[in-house]
């Protein structure tokens, strides 16, 4: 039987489980605070959208048959088939022009090509994606942007002045000491709390932040990487950003280990002795050196007034070639925006609550949860159920 192609969904988070650094800001945020499935977990990641994503037959996100999917970082990247839902992809295979809109499915395929994540996350490796443009047979690029819903501290860009050699060398001898270290554990030569000891100490020597820059982020900043070619990570600092970087991501659906060239991955080490492979090489042969690509306020964006009235606001928050993302903000209870739409529009309810209307088809959603409106709606309303709501859309 042919699925309904001109309505609303609700789109079934995955919930990635991440003892290490997650938390429960994204399960408190959905209302899921209490949910016994979720006792004891740290989520460090909701994938709100991508190719694996699994839509929702119900009709609001207060549904007790709605709720997220638990799962890791591998079992992420396997479609699942959740009861009363369909998938994304099952959807497309049908008419991906119907639900992609047809410049989209031109462009990439059957195949939903975005990737949107709402991350709680501590610190992660120095990390960069090679540049627009570039041909390997490995590595592709990965654009990216994120959204940052509370403070947080990033670095970004390597510092002006800053010798390229000698950031070079430092990551290159700090790596092979640490190989040196990480043989001595393998082979059962020295005890792994010696290790650590030893890797702390070396990467204090090394100091790879002297290196790049830091950067303190205020709720409500955008950062657009989509250029690619840029020097980023995440940082900690539980004094002063407790909750650890909590933001809105989206970016292109491309898998990490063909996308992420890391410099530095902040002295990890397994008790086993295992270090995670790093393409020291290749990221300095891939970063964009330029002194505009290295400043963070070239990456930083403005939200653009698009359209005002006394119950909403309308922002272009970001626009680039690969997505764009729009911020609505109702400032009363029952204001309506309406948009005409040619390609798919992903609507995340940042704060309050919405009813999203096409056809005859209207689904509600809460704080913390999305909803997908295929292409071939032509025109959706969104009405709010309570005042201060904010709606991101992403396309």
């Amino acid at each position: 039987m042919r699925s309904n192609l001109t309505r609303p969904y609700l789109v079934i988070p995955k919930l990635i489980e991440q003892p290490t650094w997650g938390g429960t800001y994204i399960a408190e945020s959905k209302g899921w605070q209490n949910r016994p499935d979720l006792a004891g977990k740290k989520i460090g990641q909701s994938y709100e959208l991508y190719d694996k994503s699994n839509l929702s037959l119900a009709l609001s996100s207060s549904d007790p048959r709605f709720f997220g999917e638990i799962t890791d970082n591998k079992q992420v990247a396997v479609q699942s088939a959740p009861e009363y839902s369909v998938a994304i992809a099952s959807l497309i295979s049908e008419d991906a022009t119907a639900v992609l809109g047809s410049r989209i499915a031109k462009e990439y395929g059957p195949i939903m090509h975005l990737l949107l994540k709402y991350t709680q996350a501590l610190g992660n490796s120095f990390q960069l994606h090679i540049p627009d443009g570039i041909q390997n047979p490995k590595w592709k690029p990965k654009p990216e942007s994120w959204y940052y819903f509370e403070p947080g501290l990033i670095t970004c860009g390597v510092k002006k002045g800053v010798s390229w050699e000698a950031y070079k060398h430092a990551m290159l001898e700090l790596e092979a000491r640490m190989q040196d270290i990480a043989r001595a554990v393998a082979h059962g030569k020295m005890p792994y709390d010696d290790a650590k000891g030893k890797i702390t100490d070396l990467v204090k020597q090394y100091d790879p932040w002297q290196y790049v820059n830091l950067v303190r982020v205020e709720p409500g900043t955008l950062l657009d990487l989509s250029p690619c070619g840029i020097h980023h990570s995440w940082e900690e600092d539980l004094k002063t950003i407790p909750l650890g970087n909590v933001l809105y991501e989206i970016q292109l659906n491309v898998l990490d280990d063909v996308a992420t060239l890391r410099s530095f991955d902040k002295g990890k080490m397994s008790g086993d002795g295992n270090l995670r492979p790093l393409q020291i090489e290749e990221y300095f042969a891939y970063a964009d050196r330029s002194e505009s690509a290295n400043d963070p306020k070239t990456h930083m964006r403005s939200a653009v007034l698009i359209s005002e009235s006394p119950s909403f606001s309308h922002e272009r928050l970001l626009e680039s070639k690969y997505y764009s993302m729009d911020r609505i903000r109702f400032r009363a209870k029952n204001a309506e925006f309406t948009e005409s739409i040619d390609t798919f529009r992903h609507l995340f309810v940042k704060s309050g609550e919405i009813e999203v209307i096409s056809g005859t088809v209207s689904v509600r959603a809460g704080q913390g949860h999305s909803v997908f409106v295929p292409a071939s709606c032509g025109e959706y309303t969104l009405q709010a159920g309570v005042g201060n709501t904010e709606v991101l859309i992403s396309y």
